[in-house]
């Protein structure tokens, strides 16, 4: 079960609260970091700034949940960048009470341990995709995923690229050179030839399966 952070909070921890508008920065990857954050409610997204400065979709979080211990813990200055993808409040706790809490909570320490543990798994898998398909069959697949979600019609071409990895003139060529399968336009995304893509897509799911089984 998910620890429940906000029940757990020593009665004397002292925290400023924020309030973050939807696209608003909340960790600045310019300044260094000296807080734990927790993501009290709404949803915030973790991005990587590629070599062109575009802006690559590397996490998502959800209330409650927390982010900024790596920086704490490990010494980097500074963090990725932290931004909102819907309004959010956050509680913003000061490194010395952020260390005094694992010292005297180990329901804490164990739950921030299992969460990093979640994450470093999470990135992983993500790389293992990354690295085994093409940007192609990246694209396909993550279309093919989202059309099975039923939120094909309202997904974006920026959403498309941060999943991808893949900056948006490389999508655009994507876009172009797949139109056989997938269109674009003033409706969205639309599966052209949905047997094609289910059997291409399904093979790349068992080919990753079979990868991380082995």
């Amino acid at each position: 079960d998910m620890y429940d952070l906000l029940s757990h909070l020593p009665k004397n921890l002292s925290f400023i609260t924020r309030n973050f508008k939807k696209s608003e920065t909340i960790l600045d990857p310019y300044q260094t970091s000296g807080c734990l954050y927790i993501l009290v409610s709404g949803k915030a997204a973790v991005y990587n700034l590629g070599i062109d400065g575009e802006e690559l979709n590397i996490y998502e979080y959800c209330g409650t949940d927390c982010f900024g211990e790596i920086e704490l813990l490990c010494g980097r200055r500074y963090p990725l960048m932290v931004r909102a993808t819907t309004d959010c409040t956050v509680y913003l706790v000061a490194k010395r009470d952020f260390l005094q809490w694992l010292k005297e909570d180990p329901g804490f320490s164990f739950f921030l341990l299992k969460r990093m543990s979640e994450k470093l798994l999470d990135n992983s898998d993500r790389m293992t995709r990354l690295s085994l398909l093409t940007m192609r069959e990246r694209y396909l697949l993550s279309i093919y995923n989202h059309h099975n979600a039923c939120d094909l019609d309202s997904l974006s071409k920026a959403r498309i690229a941060e999943e991808i990895c893949a900056p948006i003139r490389s999508l655009n060529r994507l876009v172009a050179e797949n139109r056989e399968l997938v269109s674009y336009g003033a409706s969205g995304f639309q599966i052209v030839d949905e047997e094609q893509i289910h059997d291409f897509c399904e093979g790349l799911q068992d080919m990753l399966l079979l990868h991380t089984r082995s």
